[in-house]
């Protein structure tokens, strides 16, 4: 079958580009037994109208998360009763798929299906959508209505080995490599502990080999052409000796580029010597999930990290030469405003590289998506997914939209602008203000209200860039 996977753009907010790895895990689950394209509409000149003519596609699978909610389910609307097998796949699919099948597609895949998916095609196929072959016995990781209405569930699943697959980068078309703003790639899938405001929160920690993940990492330096490289892991750092062993491996290798990572910040002193490997290997950034500077606040949200075990490990990934960020969050669990100023507080004492501050939001998957009100958070609309990008253009918006127990909105902007101030007197500068953060990415902030302020990826019309930000690879680090 000729299958073809779309990334759609995002519904409001502009966010940087990077290389679709879902459709990409997917696409090599297929390519041997089926005819795979993949189309990113953030960074194509076709319209999807024009490829769905050249490539005349039998299935289209579309991989998106929340921020991109409403794109993806007007494509369905759009598509679906055109012949084709429509399917969702992506973290809000995995969690909301009875609302992407009402929106006209055919079986929504949940969670990590690459094992399955092309007999699960074959079988579709044969039947017809949303009906299956005769005697086809459904794996984990799909939903899809059966002939007589009722909805079948088999349950999220997730691969037990990894290292099966490795993402099809070569169906990236080549005019891709230079429009993406920089390399990306996972080292492993999951996290075990247990933040309520995750989705991946206690879905077990999965690595792959080491000499896989450099094979990969040489691909997108040598052949994509990136100097800059994202590893989208959720805690890279969980098992010090194995980002060693990378460490080593692209040492050993002698592969010259630039790379940071997410981590958290509570790693044992034992395995600190990590650090020096990753400097030498060419680690730049660290993003560190500190979220709170206060310990109950932590407590609450479920992030098992001692604020007494923050400082040290900053200190010592500083002292080998690799950049922090840090990573705030507003509005967590019974977090008042003298407690967010704590964060303030904090970030005067670390003057990390860079700070980014993100808006706690209760997204499908995650503890505080099941139950809001548990965590003192109220969705004032349904539509709250869209709406809370708007916020993101009209910050006015932002009391229409949400509110938490204990901080009112205009305090949590208040808290933005504090941050901003005090930190200001240091040098720090607003993203959304700094014309030179691509030459100067040192003591830069990104807060959730700076995306409006961003300049936009296209032009009305969708298929001209407005702004270049492949010029901008260190702040992707």
């Amino acid at each position: 079958m000729r299958v073809l996977f779309v990334y759609p753009e995002p519904d409001v907010a502009p966010f940087y580009l990077q290389s679709p790895l879902g459709c990409l895990y997917l696409g090599a689950a297929l390519a041997q037994d089926h005819d795979v394209r993949i189309y990113d509409q953030n960074v194509d000149d076709q319209s999807l109208d024009d490829v769905l003519e050249e490539f005349d596609p039998q299935v289209i699978g579309v991989s998106f998360t929340t921020g991109c909610r409403l794109t993806a389910l007007n494509l369905a609307r759009k598509y679906k009763g055109t012949g084709r097998v429509l399917f969702a796949g992506g973290i809000h699919p995995t969690y909301m798929p009875e609302e992407c099948l009402a929106a006209g597609y055919d079986f929504v895949a949940l969670g990590e299906v690459e094992d399955t998916l092309s007999g699960f095609l074959d079988a579709v196929g044969k039947g017809g959508p949303p009906y299956l072959t005769n005697g086809y016995r459904v794996p984990a990781g799909y939903c899809y209505r059966a002939w007589n209405g009722d909805l079948v569930n088999t349950g999220i699943a997730r691969s037990p080995n990894i290292n099966r697959w490795t993402p099809a980068r070569y169906l990236l078309p080549k005019k891709y490599h230079r429009r993406y703003s920089h390399g990306v790639l996972m080292g492993s899938r999951g996290c075990v502990f247990a933040c309520t405001f995750c989705a991946s929160a206690r879905t077990g920690f999965r690595e792959r080999e080491p000499r896989l993940i450099v094979d990969e990492l040489e691909y997108i330096v040598n052949v994509e052409g990136h100097n800059a490289v994202h590893f989208a892991d959720d805690i890279f750092t969980y098992k010090p000796k194995w980002v060693t062993a990378i460490c080593k491996e692209i040492v050993a290798r002698k592969l010259k580029c630039r790379w940071s990572i997410n981590s958290r910040s509570d790693i044992p002193e034992n395995m600190w010597e990590m650090f020096d490997w990753m400097y030498e290997a060419g680690c730049e950034m660290v993003g560190f999930g500190i979220e709170a500077a206060d310990q109950e606040t932590l407590k609450r949200s479920g992030k098992g990290l001692k604020v007494g075990r923050i400082m040290p490990v900053l200190q010592r990934a500083r002292e080998v030469g690799i950049g922090v960020k840090c990573n705030l969050m507003a509005g967590l669990p019974g977090a008042t405003f003298e407690d967010h100023m704590m964060s303030v507080d904090m970030m005067e004492a670390v003057l990390p590289n860079q700070i980014v501050l993100s808006l706690t939001t209760p997204y499908p998957g995650t503890e505080m998506g099941n139950n809001p009100e548990k965590f003192g958070i109220r969705l004032k609309t349904e539509n709250w997914t869209t709406l809370l990008q708007d916020v993101y253009l009209n910050a006015e918006k932002f009391h229409d939209v949400i509110e938490y127990d204990s901080i009112t909105n205009d305090q949590i902007v208040e808290y933005v602008d504090a941050l901003l101030s005090r930190m200001a007197a240091y040098g720090y500068v607003r993203v959304s203000e700094d014309k030179v953060h691509a030459q100067r990415p040192e003591k830069v902030i990104k807060t959730f209200l700076d995306k409006p302020m961003l300049p936009r990826l296209r032009d009305e019309a969708g298929r001209i860039d407005v702004y270049n930000r492949t010029a901008e690879p260190n702040w992707a680090l």
